[in-house]
């Protein structure tokens, strides 16, 4: 009997921590042609693409396409020499589709004449996209991928007719970037295995740093003491395989030219952690090709005043299981991932968040409530799912919506249904157990009690923090905060001043202090007296 272990043919980097992803993919293939001993004492019903095809999909990078060619390869091995019909997608797109069906069917043809075979459609999503708005819907690009689609359905469709013994292996970036046609629950199940393969975790992603440094170093890592392999594993969260080889090749590029500098090629090449840290400077690695991510301030807890209690709890929530991950995922409960800041406009709620995002070494993405509405059915409910697809991406992230009651009322008091549809989808997203590891959601609002309540319960945004009208002494720490950099005179009494604004938030004082900067130009260009300027107070 053959070991069908799919460890025994994988030793690409590409594949270390995908182990479990490509035994299932390899076995639903060799049930597919009947390979497998058990299924070959069974009724060959099953055998062919009447089993559905097999669907990879990943992020960029991740290795879809090196793991489909190494099934491939397997498979090849097999006792009846699987044949290999390989077509690239990405090639075809914005060709016409009469030549890409005639790609096809020479393919199949091919196939057909050779069976059993296998057929690899790579990064099908290029010719057979999905639209990702209503208003796409009735565009050229979306006319020319449903054309496409059919022509996959009906070629599959007649090689299950024709009883042929085909493998059908296909990847794409997500389920979501495919034409749902094709993977529809009704109807002709087109791809019957979907496979997802999801970014490493720190300990794969030091397992594949490991391999590419042995294969392109060819040294032995074990006496290396200059690399620290488990803290870079820590530095790179979100990175997949080929973002892990592009920061090995610029960390080797940078000590083989330092080297050549000076002469001293001949010496033993060795590798730093500093090397790997030069190498990370200015690198975006590919699954933040095209995220925008909110560039916070040269901003720390040092510029917000008072506001003790939530700056710990934003701690304790967000910087400790980064920090401590080992305590957190020893402990069988899920962490707390959701926090609501209320109070009146102005308390620093925009600003904590921000600031907690930096300190945390976290990336922030900020996004205003209205920017995600729509006029068009579904729009808003999409722009939902593709944010927190966006803060999965770029994990760990912090997640902030500010004036979050715009988006998410209570239901049934919206006459056109919109906002209903999105709390409907923003439950749907927080209560996705997977999907928000490394993400945490912060919102903000100014009317707590407008927000629908189920969105806080226990395990969404359960932590409702209040940002209060600074008090005496939280005041005087606003007013320290934001005159730090400034150049008082001695006769400045910070705390007397405090005293006379009772009822002044943090975003009152920053405008004080603006106007009496205003009063000191105007002082300086002798036009305070001809515009009658008063105090910074009136």
């Amino acid at each position: 009997m053959k070991n069908w272990n799919i460890l025994t043919f994988i030793s690409k980097p590409f594949f270390r921590g995908v182990s479990e992803n490509a035994q299932q993919a390899l076995d639903h293939l060799t049930t597919t042609l009947a390979e497998c001993p058990l299924v070959s004492q069974l009724s060959t019903a099953t055998q062919g693409l009447a089993n559905g095809g097999l669907l990879l999909c990943g992020a960029r990078g991740i290795g879809k396409t090196v793991l489909a060619h190494a099934l491939c390869s397997e498979l090849a091995g097999l006792p009846h020499n699987t044949y290999l019909s390989i077509i690239n997608c990405k090639s075809l797109k914005g060709k016409r589709v009469d030549n890409i069906r005639k790609k096809f069917e020479e393919a199949v043809g091919e196939a057909t004449w050779h069976q059993p075979s296998v057929i690899l459609l790579d990064d099908l999503d290029h010719v057979t996209s999905n639209a990702t708005s209503p208003e796409q819907e009735m565009s050229g690009e979306a006319m020319y991928s449903n054309h496409l689609a059919q022509v996959v359905r009906d070629m599959v469709e007649r090689e299950i007719r024709a009883g042929t013994c085909l493998a059908l292996i296909a990847t794409c970036q997500s389920k979501l970037s495919i034409h749902p046609s094709l993977i529809a629950s009704r109807g002709l199940h087109i791809f019957q295995s979907i496979v997802e393969i999801k970014p490493p975790n720190a300990q794969q992603r030091e397992e594949i740093l490991q391999a590419i440094l042995t294969a392109k170093t060819a040294l032995d890592l074990t006496s290396w003491e200059t690399v620290d392999l488990k803290a870079l594993a820590s530095q790179t969260d979100g990175f997949v395989a080929r973002d892990l080889e592009a920061v090995v090749d610029r960390a080797i590029h940078k000590v083989a030219s330092q080297k050549a500098k000076l002469g001293h090629e001949n010496e033993e090449f060795i590798l730093t952690t500093q090397d790997f840290k030069a190498a990370l400077e200015g690198f975006v690695p590919s699954s933040l090709h095209g995220v925008s991510l909110h560039k916070a301030e040269d901003l720390s807890w040092s510029d917000v005043g008072g506001l003790d209690d939530i700056k710990h709890t934003l701690m304790e929530t967000l910087q400790w299981p980064t920090k401590y991950p080992g305590l957190f995922s020893s402990c069988p409960l899920r962490p707390r991932s959701g926090v609501l800041l209320y109070g009146a406009p102005g308390t620093g709620k925009t600003l904590l968040a921000g600031v907690v995002a930096k300190e945390c070494g976290m990336n922030f993405i900020s996004i205003k409530g209205p920017e995600l509405l729509s006029k068009y059915i579904g729009a808003s409910e999409q722009a939902v799912r593709d944010l927190f697809v966006r803060a999965q991406a770029a994990k760990p992230c912090v997640l902030f919506f500010d004036e979050f009651d715009s988006i998410a009322p209570r239901r049934g008091h919206d006459n056109t249904g919109v906002t209903d549809r999105v709390v409907n989808q923003f439950l749907t997203q927080l209560d996705g157990v997977e999907g928000l590891q490394g993400v945490y959601v912060l919102a903000a609002t100014s009317r707590p009690d407008l927000i629908d309540p189920a969105l806080l319960r226990p395990g969404r945004l359960d932590k409702c923090l209040h940002c209060p009208l600074p008090g005496k002494e939280d005041r005087v720490k606003i007013l320290k905060a934001l005159s730090k950099d400034l150049d008082l005179s001695e006769d400045v009494d910070l705390a007397g001043l405090s005293e006379k604004c009772q009822h002044f938030t943090g975003a009152d004082f920053k405008a004080l202090f603006y106007n009496a900067q205003l009063e000191v130009i105007h002082s300086n260009m002798g036009v305070s007296a001809l515009y009658g300027r008063g105090a910074g107070m009136d």
